[in-house]
């Protein structure tokens, strides 16, 4: 047998393992989504918490009282964002018949102009849906699928208090239970990992917040009702790259449509489109390329597979956490090829230069 046959069949022998190891690997973490979830969630969190801890306690306060601090202060944000969204969801469910006026004649134009042009189409089977569509069984899924969130938020917030207090003596128990330049070098990734968590959130938290301003000013400009409230959706929104801003600028776009007609929704959608286009592909890449140098296909296809496992949840996190799969494959000498794969040719291409 030649040696290039041989190789050969152990690079398949490698690729077989490879894909049936990551099958297995998705089989296990969707059977325990309900543990691994919660703890991903939480890890995450406390990377953005433990600076905000440590503030509190260079003000002189103990470890567990700044921990405490940190949680009740975290905790009042949460409960007055919910409180705003909740609120805005009520308001536009009461609000909803109002629309039902200008929605029939919106759809008198769209059967007017099918007759003349495209008289094959019919919206009679849209009209149909939009009919028997039920807001209280739409709001009864809604408080159901919050519930199901809440459980998740509760056992996130056990790992939390768990995470918080350790997360300081953990680089020095690594060096502890490795002895030597291996301890060493884990403890450091250790700390490099979650500086490039922090750095990432906090950039793009930035950046969302700024976006979900235009976005509310945009829709206030153009006497959209609820402008506050798809501000806020697009800075949540925006955590999901390509498929949260699409979701930000259609709804905003929809509810023109309906208020003033098709040509002003249109309008929106495309000074809307522009914005997120600019903020997505110039703005994000240029400040968030450092923290996270992942590809653009990586970060796309990371969504789609995060969301397949884990859903709504694990499309916010799939960035960050594939950029810690990176991170790992970056200083594992037999995955450092895969590391190369997954990062940013923009970041290689400065690094070249410099």
């Amino acid at each position: 047998m030649s040696p290039t046959h041989t190789h050969h069949k152990s690079f398949g022998l490698k690729m077989f393992i490879g894909l049936g190891s990551l099958i297995m690997l998705g089989a296990i973490m969707t059977y325990l989504k309900i543990i691994l979830l919660p703890m991903v969630l939480a890890f995450f969190i406390t990377c953005i918490l433990n600076p905000l801890a440590i503030v509190f306690q260079h003000w002189k306060l103990p470890r567990p009282l700044a921990i405490l601090a940190t949680l009740l202060l975290g905790l009042a944000i949460i409960w007055l964002t919910a409180n705003f969204m909740f609120m805005s969801l009520v308001a536009f469910r009461d609000g909803f018949p109002a629309y039902q006026e200008s929605l029939d004649a919106l759809f008198g134009q769209l059967t007017a102009f099918r007759d003349s042009r495209f008289s094959f189409l019919t919206f009679d089977l849209i009209k149909t849906h939009l009919d028997s569509f039920s807001f209280g069984q739409f709001f009864g899924d809604l408080f159901n699928n919050f519930f199901s969130l809440t459980g998740y938020l509760l056992l996130t917030a056990v790992f939390i208090l768990y995470f918080l207090p350790a997360i300081p003596a953990f680089p020095e128990k690594l060096k502890q239970a490795f002895p030597g330049s291996r301890g060493e070098e884990l403890s450091q990734a250790v700390q490099g990992l979650s500086q490039q968590i922090q750095r990432y959130i906090l950039a793009k938290s930035l950046l969302s917040a700024g976006l979900g301003f235009l976005v509310g000013l945009v829709c206030k400009l153009f006497g959209v009702d609820f402008a506050t409230t798809w501000g806020m959706f697009a800075f949540f929104l925006n955590f999901i790259p390509t498929l949260g801003a699409v979701t930000a600028s259609l709804m905003p776009a929809i509810l023109a449509t309906i208020q003033f007609g098709l040509g002003t929704g249109v309008w929106l959608l495309v000074v809307l489109i522009f914005i997120m286009a600019l903020s997505g592909n110039f703005l994000e890449p240029l400040i968030l390329g450092r923290s996270v140098n992942l590809s653009p296909t990586i970060a796309f296809l990371s969504i789609l597979a995060w969301g397949w496992l884990w859903g709504g949840i694990g499309m916010i996190i799939a960035v960050p956490a594939t950029a810690i799969v990176k991170f790992a494959c970056d200083r594992l000498t037999g995955l450092k090829p895969v590391g190369h794969l997954m990062g940013s040719l923009i970041m290689k291409k400065k690094n070249n230069v410099g």
